[in-house]
């Protein structure tokens, strides 16, 4: 179980957002932290929901994004990160500070698999998409998860860190070839 978290002082009206967290992630939770330019909380796949479903009810309706990072050669190696806004709708002034929160996620090095957002947020169907096409992390109960930026019949996720950096299909040969380097002219 983490250190109690304090919340930043600047958040004052999210300061028992962290303890609800830390209660509904339970062993899930790994660490959380308030940083100065939002608060943060990296948990287990398995608490995904449950932390979401705390940010919900704190207010934070707006996914903001998704993400992938590949820790090579750290472990954990993946990481599925997602920013939340919580926008107060009957707010006048477009200039008025939104409070964010990151929710990052670290699942199994071998088989990287974290549950679908989409349930909760419908524009989750492509961000996570684009992170299992070049992360190779899957999303479990995703209605439609497939490849969305490279070609159906790709080979490997091309933004993983030991990932060939010319493809999967280079034959290369140590020390080179004899002869002409192509393309040549006959």
């Amino acid at each position: 179980m983490p250190d109690k978290v304090h919340p930043h002082p600047d958040r004052v009206t999210t300061a028992a957002l962290m303890p609800a967290l830390e209660i509904a992630a339970g062993e899930g939770l790994l660490e959380a932290a308030s940083l100065d330019d939002m608060d943060e909380a990296a948990i287990l796949p398995g608490a995904l929901h449950a932390a979401v479903e705390t940010l919900l009810s704190f207010g934070f309706t707006h996914l903001l994004d998704i993400g992938g990072t590949d820790h090579l050669p750290l472990t954990p190696r993946f990481e599925v990160s997602y920013h939340f806004a919580a926008i107060d709708p009957k707010r006048r002034d477009p200039k008025a500070p939104v409070s964010r929160f990151r929710l990052r996620v670290f699942p199994q090095d071998q088989d990287p698999v974290v549950p679908s957002l989409t349930k909760y947020w419908p524009s989750a169907n492509w961000a996570e998409r684009e992170v299992y096409d070049l992360f190779g992390v899957r999303f479990d109960g995703h209605p439609d998860l497939k490849r969305i930026l490279m070609p159906d019949d790709w080979e490997g996720h091309p933004l993983r860190k030991d990932y060939p950096l010319r493809g999967t299909r280079r034959n290369f040969v140590p020390g080179g070839r004899v002869g002409p380097i192509p393309p040549t002219r006959d």
